[in-house]
């Protein structure tokens, strides 16, 4: 059972964790935006940094009474959010790119901005809430997102480097290209073609598995607009 806050921003619902609970440390992943780092140091709560494999999977494993947070990379992530909450009962669930996703974890919150609306949520794992089906009112926008996703995965699929879980509710489908060059020339197709393409997130050191990330994978919206 979870408690259902609504806030302005995700970043407010992670502040909102850290004061409830006098979090002052929290796990998060080296490849995440830069909001998550600054609002943990905004709020005295010390980020310990971590590795993810070529799955966005955590490479180490966490002390079980700490807190880590874990961001449903792309929607496309939620086997791993799940299979993380099963090992360990501090989870905290990032779903800015997973909006429709059912709450999951210690806790987990959700960008609304990212996706066109006008609250973000966070859920709380309290036994004595009610659990709140939130997808009902969009089921128009999750039918087209899935259906434009399978659309792409056709397309770009069997050269997509990535192991895409298709039975997802995606926010973009994310495309990881084997060289830099052929990632920028498909940035530059897509934009003449009308899509804004952004990059995710900041550089990391060239030696790190997540550079790939950031240099070749291209997160092509599945939707004719992306929200930033």
């Amino acid at each position: 059972m979870y408690e259902c806050l609504n806030f302005d921003l995700g970043r407010d619902a992670l502040k909102y964790i850290v004061k409830k609970y006098n979090i002052t440390k929290m796990h998060i992943p080296y490849y995440l935006c830069d909001v998550i780092r600054h609002t943990l140091f905004q709020e005295g709560c010390k980020p310990i940094f971590y590795h993810i494999d070529k799955n966005f999977f955590p490479i180490k494993d966490f002390p079980k009474e700490d807190f880590i947070l874990y961001p449903n990379y792309w929607g496309v992530n939620g086997k791993n959010v799940k299979k993380l909450a099963g090992i360990y009962p501090k989870l905290i669930v990032d779903n800015a790119h997973a909006y429709f996703d059912e709450p999951c974890g210690f806790a987990c919150f959700n960008a609304g901005h990212k996706f066109g609306f006008r609250e973000s949520r966070l859920w709380l794992s309290e036994e004595t809430s009610i659990k709140q089906n939130h997808l009902l009112s969009h089921q128009k926008d999750i039918n087209l997102r899935i259906e434009n996703f399978l659309e792409l995965h056709k397309k770009y699929g069997e050269s997509n480097l990535l192991n895409i879980d298709t039975n997802s509710i995606p926010y973009v489908y994310p495309y990881l290209a084997e060289t830099t060059t052929l990632a920028d020339n498909l940035v530059k197709d897509l934009k003449k073609k009308g899509k804004i393409i952004y990059r995710f997130w900041n550089p990391l050191p060239e030696s790190f598995l997540e550079y790939s990330f950031y240099s070749r994978l291209v997160p092509i919206p599945v939707l004719p607009y992306l929200f930033d």
